[in-house]
């Protein structure tokens, strides 16, 4: 959404959408972002307008854990100032320079990269998610298999007979 520099009043000026997801394009896999809503409160000085955005994303995961698709919501809040001091404006990517001949704001600049970095590491359904069973491949959330289970691997087997050998000297 981009808004006029000359019809912000000075002060606070709050504005509310819905992102173009297509504008945005995450192209990324093991998820979807499905809508972004956005909160920006754009507060105009004489030389610093500062925006700050809070974002609300609905963002279709696949688990990684048990392979099923979730839904979860990722929320953040950025800023992002905009000056006409040249000493001020840097290589800090949250400031940007207003110039003269500027006549519109993006807010939704820096949207895409708040999604991102909000982003779990670890795309997981739940926190107890058991996952797939790892000899047959049942989802566990769901049912339990019948497949035997090894205590412990059988490449400790050499050591396991070591362990239990009564015949060793103490």
């Amino acid at each position: 959404m981009k808004v006029s520099v000359q019809s912000l009043k000075s002060g606070i000026n709050l504005f509310e959408f819905k992102a173009n997801l297509e504008e945005l394009s995450f192209e990324q896999p093991g998820f979807e972002v499905k809508e972004v809503s956005v909160k920006s409160s754009v507060d105009k000085g004489d030389s610093n307008t500062i925006v700050v955005s809070e974002t609300n994303a609905k963002i279709e995961f696949v688990c990684e854990t048990c392979l099923e698709n979730y839904v979860g919501n990722i929320n953040d809040k950025f800023t992002v100032l905009y000056t006409t001091d040249i000493a001020s404006f840097g290589d800090d990517e949250a400031v940007r320079l207003l110039t003269q001949s500027t006549n519109l704001i993006d807010l939704t600049e820096g949207l895409g990269e708040s999604v991102l970095l909000s982003l779990p590491i670890r795309f997981k359904c739940s926190v107890d998610c058991k996952g797939l069973c790892d000899q047959c491949g049942a989802n566990l959330n769901k049912s339990t298999c019948g497949c035997k289970k090894e205590s412990m691997d059988p490449r400790w087997d050499g050591l396991r007979k070591l362990l239990n050998d009564d015949s060793s000297p103490n």
